[in-house]
């Protein structure tokens, strides 16, 4: 089996126009300075027949110097990034087009301090990145170990026609990170029920999605007089998977279920702790509880 100390591939293509940065600067325990920026990136890019637009957030982070004393390449990007034109700055014609290199997706949760829900999501970091007329993309082609599947249902609990996936992503020393993945096609969501199964690694290669999208509802459940819908707003962040291995891999390159369990406990301990913390502060004690254990097809 594979090691899970061994990270999993975790591969990251953002191009697309500067849509604008924020910077932060300050100093760690050990007194080096950091600087860290969010560079928000507008993409165009088409894909199973249909074009969107998403803006994907990318967060870096840099020291000065290494831990080393040497200098900090990726200190560099963020300095590059304070003298590119943004859409924001210099409308979308003269706005840099960038690609971020050397680019990760990682788990993100946190618990709301309006609610003290737990809300779980994905983050995506990188260290570098050039300049230059490239094809808009958004991508990913990550190794996921497969903890849960299961076709979406709507909020009436109806099947939308989606595949939801649960996967496992290996971090740097043996971290644990769950992603949710969508299969939208519904060839390739036939094609992974026959032949994907539960406690399978495998490689899959998507496209993120990070867009708004407007819902319209009745305003009004009376069956008399004019009907005025009411409009909202919902953010849509989405990890849509486009192509994969045909099986789950080979044992050699599979990690171990039993492993994954123990690294899923480790993380599952964490969340709860952080929602103790939460809770212990005055913002949050009239917060709901949150049951934090999630079940998996592989518990």
């Amino acid at each position: 089996m594979k090691n899970i100390s061994e990270q999993a591939q975790n591969k990251i293509n953002i191009v697309g126009k500067l849509l604008d940065v924020s910077f932060g600067s300050g100093k760690l325990k050990d007194g080096r300075d950091y600087e860290r920026a969010t560079a928000t990136v507008r993409v165009t890019q088409g894909y199973g027949g249909r074009t969107e637009t998403s803006e994907i957030p990318v967060d870096i982070f840099a020291t000065h110097f290494t831990n080393s004393g040497k200098p900090n390449p990726a200190w560099n990007t963020v300095q590059t990034l304070k003298t590119l034109d943004s859409v924001q700055t210099a409308g979308i014609d003269g706005a840099a087009t960038v690609r971020f290199n050397g680019t990760t997706i990682h788990e993100n949760n946190f618990v709301s301090r309006n609610s003290g829900q737990l809300i779980t999501g994905f983050r995506i970091n990188s260290s570098f990145l050039s300049e230059g007329h490239m094809n808009d993309i958004a991508s990913f082609i990550l190794d996921i170990f497969i903890m849960d599947m299961h076709p979406e249902e709507d909020r009436e609990g109806d099947p939308t026609g989606r595949l939801i996936i649960k996967g496992g992503l290996v971090q740097y020393g043996g971290v644990l990170d769950v992603l949710e993945f969508v299969v939208e096609e519904r060839d390739s969501v036939e094609f992974i029920e026959r032949n994907w199964n539960i406690n399978d690694t495998v490689t899959v290669k998507g496209r993120i999605r990070i867009t708004s999208v407007e819902e319209k509802s009745s305003g009004s459940n009376s069956s008399w007089g004019e009907d005025i819908p009411e409009t909202t707003t919902r953010s849509v962040r989405e990890l849509i998977i486009t192509k994969g291995d045909d099986t789950g891999k080979d044992e050699d390159f599979a990690y171990d279920p039993v492993e994954i369990k123990k690294a899923f406990n480790v993380r599952k301990a964490k969340i709860e702790q952080m929602q103790l913390d939460a809770k212990s502060k005055p913002a949050a004690t009239t917060a709901a509880p949150v049951n934090s254990a999630s079940k998996y097809s592989w518990e």
